[in-house]
């Protein structure tokens, strides 16, 4: 076990699920070459190439399948003996309370949870319905734990808070496989100006909201809202049965239903989902919950369409 880290492991297991470099990379947030050192370090200590690489694909070895599954038992011993330890404190009273809107249907939270619920399985999850802005007020009065949302105003400064950008995203228009804006690659603001319009309540988000408005009357038209919502499934359904087209953001619509599409829409302001919690936070399971929603939100990010930015530190 000589010169084997922790790391090294956990970069192998990933690349032994991804089987692509650059996805390893990313999901591991380390840069491409850091990860080949680190693999590279793991095959000369365990003395056998666990990986074949050519220019079109990369193929775990016999002895990277041996590694692979009792890499991945050994890690979950791992995980399994830190529950232990800490169970083993007397401590076994487990609850995270987090602030969202329910509507943004961030698909990186699911996964989280469940992924959480694996380390703890008598984890309590208490959901609090605010916006970002709510959710500054919240952490200082240890109202949540964790805050997922889009900052529409100035992020406290004193040091009080962890901020992680977590996913970018644009605009998507929702609508009907045969709508006459399906034929179009990307739209523009002005494409909406005719169009029958299902958007979020201005209730959810009111400074988003009316900052689409904004762009309408920008480019010299005010928007048709035929139906506001507060639930993004209500909206889809609403486009499905032909009332109109659906404005949000992209990740909302990751799973769309048989006979739908959407096309981005350029010409708003990108949307940026952060994650906030207390600086000072000492508690392991909100520490752990954090760490596997930056996890989860990388996989979406690297699933949403390329013209989504990155978000800076993510």
């Amino acid at each position: 076990m000589r010169g084997i880290e922790l790391r090294q492991l956990r970069y192998f297991s990933i690349l032994a699920k991804e089987l692509h470099f650059g996805r390893a990379a990313e999901l591991a947030f380390v840069t491409q070459p850091a990860l080949s050192q680190q693999i590279a370090k793991l095959e000369e200590t365990v003395g056998t190439p666990l990986f074949v690489r050519d220019a079109r694909q990369v193929k775990l070895t016999a002895s990277g399948q041996a590694l692979r599954d009792g890499v991945e038992k050994a890690l979950a011993q791992i995980e399994q003996a830190m529950k232990l330890a800490r169970d083993a404190n007397g401590d076994k009273h487990y609850e995270v309370s987090v602030g969202l809107v329910e509507y943004t249907n961030l698909p990186f939270v699911p996964p989280s949870l469940i992924r959480l619920q694996a380390l703890y399985p008598d984890v309590k999850v208490h959901r609090h319905e605010m916006n970002a802005a709510l959710q500054f007020e919240a952490l200082a009065k240890r109202q949540i734990d964790v805050g997922l949302g889009v900052p529409v105003s100035p992020i406290p400064s004193d040091g009080s808070l962890n901020c992680r950008p977590l996913l970018t995203s644009g605009w998507a228009l929702v609508m009907r496989d045969n709508d006459r804006l399906a034929s179009l690659e990307r739209l523009r603001v002005e494409d909406l100006a005719s169009e029958r319009l299902i958007i979020c309540a201005r209730a959810v988000n009111a400074p988003l909201h009316d900052a689409v408005v904004g762009h309408c009357r920008t480019a010299g038209f005010v928007p048709n809202f035929v139906y506001e919502t507060m639930q993004a499934q209500v909206g889809v359904t609403l486009v499905q049965q032909g009332l109109g087209l659906m404005l949000g953001a992209t990740y909302i619509f990751a799973d769309l239903p048989a006979g739908l599409t959407y096309r981005m829409v350029d010409g708003l302001d990108t949307l940026v989902v952060h994650m906030f919690w207390r600086s000072e936070e000492a508690n392991p399971l909100v520490l752990d919950f954090t760490e596997l929603v930056v996890e989860e939100a990388k996989r979406v990010q690297l699933r949403l369409a390329p013209s989504d930015p990155q978000p800076n530190g993510a």
